[in-house]
């Protein structure tokens, strides 16, 4: 139990006031095999995390985040699992797609899609297909459509991005 106690408490008393009311129900939903359970309200709580500073702890405070040490994100992220909060929508756009973003992405990359993970606006997921085709580029799985390659995924059919390295750019 280590990392900086002033926000350990900072993060126990937010979570404490903020499981309640609307979001009271949120308690305890989503996880490996529930992914669908309780999305929309899911969904609503990930934009309160991002409205009130505490969804990507780990990135630097000029992209929404807190720059937190390692310490410091274990803390946050044990006081969320020690809440019952619920499974977050937005953790491959917070914990893959953004830090990818954040080393390798141009300006114009960091401005369009950065802000919108951070705010719990797109939340982004892995896509595969069941089929066993996959993409030479990337090795997800992927089937064929008239157009082009498309990516399926599954997780909520609601969810704002599926996307791979080459869904808009590689075309057959």
């Amino acid at each position: 139990m280590g990392g900086s106690s002033s926000l350990r408490e900072e993060a126990r008393a937010w979570l404490e006031k903020n499981l309640s009311g609307p979001f009271a129900g949120a308690r305890g939903l989503g996880g490996p095999g529930r992914e669908h359970e309780g999305f929309e309200l899911r969904h609503a709580w990930e934009r309160h995390l991002g409205k009130h500073g505490w969804t990507c702890p780990a990135w630097p405070e000029r992209h929404g985040g807190r720059a937190a040490s390692l310490e410091d994100q274990v803390a946050c992220y044990e006081e969320y699992a020690r809440a019952d909060a619920p499974a977050r929508v937005g953790h491959i756009g917070e914990g893959l797609i953004g830090p990818t973003i954040l080393e390798f992405g141009t300006d114009e990359q960091k401005d369009r899609f950065l802000p919108a993970i951070q705010r719990g606006d797109e939340p982004w997921r892995r896509a595969t297909s069941p089929r066993r085709r996959r993409c030479s580029r990337c090795s997800t799985r992927r089937w064929r459509r008239t157009g082009g390659w498309t990516c399926w995924s599954t997780t909520p059919d609601s969810a704002a991005r599926r996307r791979s390295p080459c869904t808009r750019s590689w075309r057959r």
